[in-house]
């Protein structure tokens, strides 16, 4: 009975332990697999990476989602991984939202935004100051995003 009770306590305990290591192997995967990507690039002093044109950079990727004007979410950006965006803007001369499609480049803090129909409009890209790692889209007092967390 006594050798029953030892046996039953190390398998619980093997059973733990083995339940532990199943849930750390995953991260420890991510993490390494994480790490094998970032050897192939340079990473250059304005926060860009250097790498292959066709892929998105490290600051590109912080881009890729959904934007909006606190306060006026019906004005907002989607920027897609393909270096296309969607722009839901006011025209202040029809006084309605209109939508706006086209492509877009980061060259350092400038986000270049290209109109399908339209000329260009350059934006300042920015990270916050101090403590704040939160990433701005400005153009002078008209224009505020913030990333959001849901889709719009």
């Amino acid at each position: 009975m006594m050798i029953q009770s030892i046996n039953s306590l190390i398998m619980s305990k093997f059973n733990l332990m083995f339940i532990s290591v199943l849930c750390i192997v995953p991260f420890v995967q991510c993490e390494a697999g994480t790490n094998i990507d970032e050897i192939k690039y340079a990473v250059v002093l304005n926060d860009t990476i250097k790498g292959d044109k066709s892929k998105n950079t490290k600051i590109e990727q912080c881009l890729i989602g959904e934007w909006f004007i606190p306060h006026a979410a019906d004005i907002n950006i989607t920027f897609n991984e393909d270096r296309t965006f969607v722009f839901n803007d006011f025209n202040i001369k029809t006084e309605e939202i209109e939508v706006l499609h086209g492509t877009f480049k980061l060259s350092g803090n400038e986000l270049i935004l290209k109109y399908d129909n339209k000329p260009q409009q350059t934006f300042k890209f920015e990270k916050g100051k101090g403590a704040d790692n939160n990433y701005y889209i400005t153009k002078g007092k008209k224009y505020y995003f913030v990333k959001g967390d849901i889709s719009l």
